[in-house]
């Protein structure tokens, strides 16, 4: 009977262990994975991933807590789920040729101590509800991204107070020549109508595009001016837009003015989170300056192009730095240039400053 026991002991204790051991050997986490593709470049898709703002609901049920870390080519979160559970989302970003991305996208849950849901998370059963969710979510909204790539942007960040501005407010088509034929007409009848009031123009004639319609670009083109507040006038009288500006210089025509500039820092301000892809509700009021004749064939030839900021731009230099480059002397002000890179001319303001934005 001793020796029983004792092998009844020992046999016991074997499968003790062996049960401890199957316990630890099961998984912390339930995961469940997929891959993607976009249709979108590369650094677009990884700076849109590693951006994403603390406490963003990606999915229902599935918030982004922060994102952990984002290097070499991998993009690690911190989720929770609706029910208080916790985890983890991870991307795997690589290119699928010139203009595509591959994404390897992987959501984890992490487990209690009870063995039942851990012998769950085998199958990946507990994850699989936000997985279904989840995963369409990151899809739909990384092919929102513009089609555009950022990458060699030259853009500076300055500050511009806001001035008197006479102008004429016209809709157009987005055709390059409709454009150009109501710039035409507002630099054609503007001087007369301000010589009328006793308004001196400064600087030169701006265009200013406050709200995005479908289908339409409506300007708001006119010149900063000095002289007494106008009298009652077919034209319209407000002012500048001012505050923190996105500038960058543009020589070029009205026809690829859109793919050079707008396409590209629009790319930037949606992989920054500044912009939502899927709509121009949010789109940031953007002006033009021209330092030319806007009429000759092809437009202006040489513009300076500025975004009204909102939101915050630190997200941008975390992407893609701005020069520090301050604009050159112009007749519409008085300007104090730092270090020189690359010329820009003066925002329509009586003082500019440069600031640069750090991460």
């Amino acid at each position: 009977m001793g020796a029983i026991g004792k092998y009844a002991a020992i046999a016991v204790g074997v499968l003790a262990v062996t049960g401890i051991g199957g316990y630890v050997a099961l998984p912390s986490a339930a995961s469940k994975s997929q891959s993607i593709s976009v249709p979108r470049p590369s650094a677009a898709v990884f700076a849109r991933l590693s951006s994403t703002p603390a406490n963003t609901q990606v999915a229902p049920g599935v918030t982004v807590k922060r994102v952990v870390s984002a290097e070499n080519n991998v993009v690690v979160e911190e989720i929770s789920f609706a029910d208080g559970g916790s985890g983890r989302a991870t991307y795997t970003v690589r290119p699928d040729g010139d203009e595509a991305t591959h994404v390897d996208v992987k959501i984890e849950r992490n487990l209690g101590a009870n063995p039942v849901d851990r012998v769950q998370g085998l199958s990946g059963a507990p994850v699989a509800s936000a997985a279904a969710v989840f995963f369409p979510a990151v899809t739909t909204d990384l092919n929102a991204l513009p089609n555009a790539s950022f990458a060699g942007l030259a853009y500076q960040v300055v500050q511009a107070p806001p001035q008197p501005f006479f102008y004429v407010q016209k809709c157009t088509t987005t055709e390059p020549d409709s454009i150009i034929a109501i710039i035409g007409e507002a630099q054609a009848s503007l001087p007369g109508a301000m010589r009328q009031q006793h308004l001196q123009p400064i600087g030169h004639l701006i265009a200013v595009e406050p709200r995005v319609v479908p289908n339409q670009y409506c300007f708001q083109v006119g010149f900063p001016f000095s002289g007494p507040t106008p009298r009652a006038t077919l034209y319209e009288v407000g002012q500048t837009p001012s505050g923190t500006l996105l500038h960058m210089h543009y020589t070029g025509t009205e026809q690829d003015v859109v793919p050079q500039v707008y396409d590209r820092m629009d790319a930037l301000l949606a992989a920054a989170h500044l912009d939502d892809p899927t709509t121009p509700a949010d789109d940031w009021a953007t002006f033009e300056t021209y330092n030319d004749d806007p009429t000759q064939p092809g437009g202006s030839r040489d513009r300076e192009i500025y975004y009204v900021t909102k939101g915050d731009i630190s997200r941008l230099a975390a992407i893609a730095p701005p020069q520090t480059v301050a604009p050159p002397a112009a007749p519409a002000a008085a300007v104090t240039t730092t270090t020189t890179e690359e010329p820009a001319t003066t925002v329509p303001a009586a003082t500019t400053t440069e600031t640069t934005t750090t991460p």
